[in-house]
C-alpha cells in the first residue's frame, strides 16, 4: 500500500493567537499532517519572536520566515514549494484564521483517494463566529458574474458524501503535487482575493477534478464581501482583481455579463460605504476598479497593522 505524505501550509502575517489556534487544530488532526509549514509574511520583530518561541523547536512544525511580504498567493507558493521539496505528495493550504475539526484532514484525503482524477479537495466551510452558518460547500466560479455574492452561487448539497464542484473557497484546500505543478502555483500578481478562483479555473482547464467533502468541516473567521467589512487595502484588491481573472480566463461573451454586473456591485458598494461615512473605502473601490480596467497589476504592498 502506497503511503501518501500530506503536509499543511499556514500563511500568516501578524497573526498572533489566531495563527497559534490554527496550528493547534492541525496538531489535533487524527492523524496529523506529516509536517506543518508556518509561512510568515515578514511580520514585525515581536511577532517573529513569538513564532520562534511557540513553534521554533516544536516537533513536526517548520517556520518559514520570509524577508518580504509576498501576500497570500506568494506565501502559499513558498510554503507549498518547501513542503513538496521535503517529500509531500499533497499540501493542505490554509488561512491562518481557520480551525479544523479533528477528522477534517483524513476526510479530505479519503475524498482524493476515491477520485483518481481529482487534484483538489475542499471542506464544508462554516462561520467561526456563528457555527451553524455555512460559508461555502463548493463555489460556482462563473466569470460573467464573478462579483455576485458567493452566498447566491454556492452549492447547496446534503452533507452526506463527496461531490464534484467548479471551485473551492481558498481558506482551506487540499492540493495534490501533480495539480499544483500543472497549475504552476498561485498567481502572485493577484496577491490576495480571487487567487483561489484563478487556481481552480486553471486546475479545471488542466483536466483536474475538484471535489468537496462536506463531512470535513473547517471553521473560518474573517470573511469579507463587497457590502461590508472592507478596509481600503482589501477594497482596492477586491475591485481590481476580477478584471485580471476575466482577462486570463474569459472570452468575448464573458465581458457582456461581467461589465454590467461588476459595475452594479462595485458602484452600489461604494455608495453604501459613502453613506456609512467610509469614504476611504469607497475611494479605494473606485481606484481598484480604475486600475483593473486599465490593466494595472503593480503590487499594492502590505496592509497596515489595522488591516
Amino acid at each position: 500500500m502506497t503511503v501518501v505524505r500530506t503536509a499543511a501550509v499556514v500563511v500568516t502575517w501578524e497573526g498572533g493567537a489566531t495563527t497559534a489556534r490554527c496550528v493547534a487544530s492541525l496538531l489535533a488532526q487524527d492523524p496529523p499532517p506529516a509536517e506543518i509549514v508556518v509561512v510568515d509574511n515578514a511580520s514585525g520583530r515581536a511577532e517573529r519572536d513569538r513564532l520562534r518561541a511557540d513553534w521554533g523547536a516544536y516537533p513536526g512544525v517548520r517556520l518559514l520566515l520570509l524577508d518580504a511580504n509576498r501576500q497570500f498567493a506568494g506565501g502559499l507558493n513558498a510554503g507549498a514549494a518547501a513542503a513538496f521539496a521535503a517529500g509531500a505528495d499533497r499540501v493542505l493550504l490554509l488561512n491562518n484564521d481557520t480551525v479544523l475539526e479533528p477528522d477534517a484532514l483524513a476526510r479530505l484525503g479519503a475524498a482524493l483517494d476515491a477520485r483518481p482524477r481529482a487534484g483538489l479537495a475542499g471542506p464544508r466551510v462554516m462561520d467561526l463566529r456563528a457555527r451553524t452558518r455555512v460559508l461555502s460547500a463548493g463555489e460556482r466560479h462563473v466569470l460573467s458574474v464573478l462579483c455576485v455574492p458567493r452566498t447566491l452561487l454556492r452549492y447547496r448539497r446534503a452533507p452526506t458524501a463527496p461531490y464534484a464542484v467548479r471551485g473551492l473557497m481558498g481558506c482551506a484546500m487540499l492540493v495534490t503535487r501533480a495539480c499544483f505543478a500543472a497549475v504552476g502555483g498561485f498567481a502572485e500578481d493577484i496577491e490576495v482575493y480571487y487567487e483561489d478562483v484563478d487556481f481552480c479555473l486553471t486546475a479545471h482547464a488542466r483536466g483536474f477534478e475538484i471535489v468537496v467533502e462536506p463531512r470535513a468541516v473547517v471553521y473560518h473567521d474573517g470573511l469579507r464581501g463587497f457590502a461590508a467589512g472592507l478596509t481600503p487595502w482589501a477594497a482596492f484588491l477586491k475591485a481590481r482583481n476580477p478584471w485580471l481573472l476575466v482577462r486570463r480566463h474569459g472570452g468575448r461573451a464573458t465581458w457582456l455579463g461581467f461589465v454590467p454586473s461588476y459595475a452594479a456591485m462595485v458602484g452600489t458598494s461604494a455608495l453604501l460605504y459613502v453613506l456609512r461615512g467610509r469614504t476611504d473605502v469607497a475611494r479605494a473601490l473606485l481606484r481598484g476598479a480604475w486600475a483593473g480596467a486599465g490593466g494595472v497589476v503593480a503590487p499594492v504592498g502590505a496592509p497596515s497593522r489595522s488591516g
